[in-house]
């Protein structure tokens, strides 16, 4: 039996519950010590909860809007897979995205940056 590297190959080829261990479990407690993986990725460095994922992932779960943008690249590449042009309209605000009138996929406007800063100014005033 091959030995099995990463998560991704274990959920590939289901194996025992001693493989799931020693493959999945231990291999991400690896990785969650790593800096590169748990950096935030969000380029929006003036947000409030940039860095702070579990309360970011919490109020976009809350708000039930869109999902953060850290995990939008994940869907958005599950997405442009579909052929089903109902299904991008419906699915496309979620990674912050728009149909055209052809059912193409593209980038919805962000929120200004003048409104972040804006957000930093009222801070300093309290």
């Amino acid at each position: 039996m091959k030995n099995i590297k990463t998560p991704k190959e274990y959920y590939d080829k289901r194996r025992t519950k001693e493989e799931y261990y020693e493959n999945v479990v231990l291999h991400n407690r690896e990785l969650v010590k790593s800096p590169d993986v748990m950096r935030c990725v969000c380029p929006n460095d003036l947000c409030d909860w940039h860095g702070k994922c579990h309360q970011c992932v919490a109020l976009h779960r809350h708000h039930n809007d869109h999902v953060p943008f850290c995990l939008q690249p994940i869907i958005k590449n599950k997405l442009k897979s579909f052929s089903c042009g109902v299904c991008k309209c419906v699915l496309a605000p979620v990674v912050e995205m728009v149909t055209d009138e052809n059912g193409v996929l593209k980038e919805k406007a962000g929120t200004p940056i003048e409104y972040r800063r804006y957000v930093k100014e009222r801070d300093k005033l309290k």
